[in-house]
């Protein structure tokens, strides 16, 4: 993996101040899983990933950007020819973005096996780092007097809020 400037085009203005782009991959356009005139585009910064799904033979884009906090886990899908890195994200709703297949993992397919290995592999490391720091933005409650420990992740912001709050701290919404 390397840094396109081709692909970097796609978000330079969408890209935080201070944010910089550190690798970029792009989906085959031939072979299995590939696009020959609608490739995906994957930019990792060091702050998010954008995924950028291009239609219309590249006049529409459709942008996915996950913050590394947000990833749950990532997986690599080794093909003889092409691989995919499957990518579960908390707090997803089903019914649209990455996850709007219903399923519980988004896929990005049809890589050459080694952008997919070393992929995998950046984005295993940013969402380890990622877990060792707080989010950005939200301040995490301190643990209620007699808490368990426990945790549940919010399903519309991923926030970890603590096992017994019936409601999220950060975005309002209702827990299971």
């Amino acid at each position: 993996m390397s840094v396109d400037a081709g692909e970097s085009r796609l978000v330079k203005d969408m890209l935080w101040p201070e944010e910089t782009i550190e690798e970029t991959v792009k989906q085959r356009r031939l072979g299995p899983g590939g696009s020959l005139t609608n490739p995906t585009s994957v930019i990792c910064t060091d702050k998010r990933l954008f995924i950028i799904n291009k239609a219309t033979m590249g006049l529409r884009k459709d942008f996915e950007v996950i913050q590394y906090r947000q990833i749950a886990s990532v997986r690599l899908e080794r093909g003889i020819v092409s691989s995919s890195v499957f990518i579960r994200v908390q707090g997803y709703d089903r019914d649209k973005g990455l996850l709007g297949t219903g399923k519980e993992e988004g896929e990005i397919d049809g890589l050459h096996n080694k952008d997919a290995v070393a992929l995998a592999d950046y984005l295993n490391k940013k969402v380890a780092v990622a877990g060792e720091r707080p989010a950005m933005n939200v301040q995490q409650a301190p643990p209620a007097e007699g808490a368990t420990g426990a945790y549940v992740y919010c399903p519309k912001c991923g926030y970890k809020d603590r096992a017994e709050t019936k409601f999220c701290e950060n975005c309002g919404a209702k827990l299971a």
